[in-house]
């Protein structure tokens, strides 16, 4: 069988443009991870293509060099392969248009359908979808003249922003409107909670879910910008009925999740709200294989191959830490 994995930071879809060294490190790490969990379960062939300016990848797997436009490419390979696997940022509709293509020429897809996709993609969306739901979740609005009451300050990030790039954290109202005078496009807004950061990581099939791992985030606020420091996966365990339960009514008011799907809350007063979503690998998968002690990636694979959801414990799970920065 062939697999084709297409990352798109480290895999050509930023041909044109600088690469940032933090997410070509924590793309790599993914990608890595995938390619060597294929290799130790199944034989076949894995291929990916490789942005030119990004270092080859280790273990037994076709690296195809991306020094100009990828599309064609990831046609042709898409439709070579048995199955088909994408990781794609949800800014600039990246991951939207990557996923329709996957859909459209795949054999066997691991992700999500269109419509999960595009709700996921916009914070604004999802909060107005999760609320709609009765499912916590901080009040968002559009970054303009009006702006939440908030005790602790507010959180600034773009509609369609992933992970904590270009957050901000503002302690006045007046720091914000500052910042609106100079970044106006496409940011919304929520007032700060205080709390656990918190991630979880499920696997979705046929609106089954398995929980993969309750995860610790370690996050650092520098000259108002929000950074990821580090994340300890299945360090949260003592949550984890909660959590599932929660991932549980959050795949049941967002109907067409499929495959690895992240979630990062926030465990306030007792409550969890849901901060994001991605219907996408995670950093997080780095760690999980290790945590549970079983070959994460092999799991969903078969669970796609045999059109039944896997069984995973992760009452065992130990902490494994992901230094990011």
């Amino acid at each position: 069988m062939k697999y084709f994995l297409f990352e798109f930071i480290t895999g050509g879809g930023l041909i044109g443009e600088s690469l940032s060294n933090s997410l070509v490190r924590e793309a790599t790490h993914m990608l890595q991870t995938l390619i060597d969990e294929l290799n130790s379960c199944c034989d076949a062939e894995v291929i990916i293509t490789r942005d030119y300016r990004v270092e080859p990848f280790k273990g037994n797997v076709s690296q195809h060099v991306i020094d100009s436009s990828y599309h064609h490419a990831l046609i042709k390979f898409i439709k070579e392969s048995d199955v088909s696997c994408l990781i794609a940022p949800e800014t600039n509709n990246y991951l939207y248009n990557l996923s329709e293509l996957f859909i459209k020429n795949a054999k066997t897809y691991i992700g999500s359908d269109l419509k999960s996709v595009e709700l996921t993609s916009s914070k604004l969306k999802t909060n107005k979808t999760l609320m709609s739901a009765n499912i916590h979740t901080p009040e968002t609005i559009i970054l303009g003249d009006d702006i939440p009451d908030s005790k602790l300050g507010w959180v600034v990030k773009p509609d369609d922003g992933v992970g904590a790039q270009d957050c901000c954290y503002f302690k006045s109202k007046s720091e914000i409107k500052d910042f609106l005078t100079k970044n106006n496009d496409n940011y919304v807004v929520q007032p700060y909670l205080n709390g656990e950061n918190i991630s979880i990581s499920v696997l979705v099939y046929k609106n089954r879910v398995k929980l993969l791992s309750c995860n610790k985030l370690e996050i650092k606020i520098k000259n108002k910008l929000i950074y990821l420091d580090s994340i300890i996966v299945n360090e949260y365990l003592s949550y984890k009925n909660e959590m599932r339960e929660l991932a549980e009514n959050v795949v049941e008011c967002i109907p067409g999740f499929s495959g690895y799907i992240g979630i990062d809350l926030i465990r306030s007063n007792e409550k969890l709200f849901v901060i994001d979503i991605n219907p996408r690998f995670t950093t997080s998968l780095v760690g999980i294989s290790e945590s549970l002690g079983v070959n994460v990636t092999e799991k969903i694979l078969k669970t796609f191959l045999t059109n039944e959801i896997q069984d995973i414990n992760i009452e065992n799970a130990i902490p494994v830490k992901i230094k990011l920065l």
